[in-house]
């Protein structure tokens, strides 16, 4: 065995290779989606829209695994993106869901006694990119809150901050 090979072999053997320091700009992951939510023909302004990490079974929004979140403008339109910088480096892949909250055609009291309306969706993989800024945006389209959707439900537990 060549000297060179042993010397790089150390680190290993000896159990100091466990921890190897992973530059960022490899272990990082990013997302981004972009879209515009309409209620009926007009911009549903206020939707908040979480990009996470991981798919949640569960209809709970985890909020550990949030990479980001953004409330739509005037017109419905949202772009949101996030990295897993801020997540250790054994957790750096993204199963891309996105969850929508809004109340398009819910008067006050209906979104105070029933909830937010919730939506979630599985996006591709495909559009998950290396580094802290992703290179690709998922483009979500057009979307009208008026329609049912599948697994769509009340979130009385989500607490609109806008």
């Amino acid at each position: 065995m060549t000297p060179l090979l042993l010397l790089l072999l150390v680190p290993f053997v000896s159990g100091q290779g466990k921890d190897l320091d992973v530059p960022s700009n490899v272990a990082n992951r990013s997302m981004a989606i972009r879209g515009t939510l309409l209620c009926g023909a007009q911009g549903m302004q206020g939707a908040t829209v979480r990009l996470f990490r991981i798919y949640q079974k569960d209809a709970v929004d985890d909020l550990s695994q949030l990479l980001g979140q953004v409330h739509t403008g005037e017109t419905g339109y949202f772009q949101v993106e996030g990295s897993t910088a801020k997540f250790p480096s054994t957790q750096t892949e993204i199963e891309p869901f996105v969850t929508i909250h809004h109340n398009c055609d819910m008067d006050p009291r209906q979104t105070a006694n029933l909830g937010y309306k919730r939506w979630a969706i599985r996006l591709q993989a495909d559009y998950v990119t290396t580094g802290s800024r992703a290179r690709k945006v998922y483009d979500f389209g057009r979307v009208n809150l008026q329609l049912a959707y599948p697994g769509e439900m009340h979130d009385k537990k989500f607490n609109y901050s806008g």
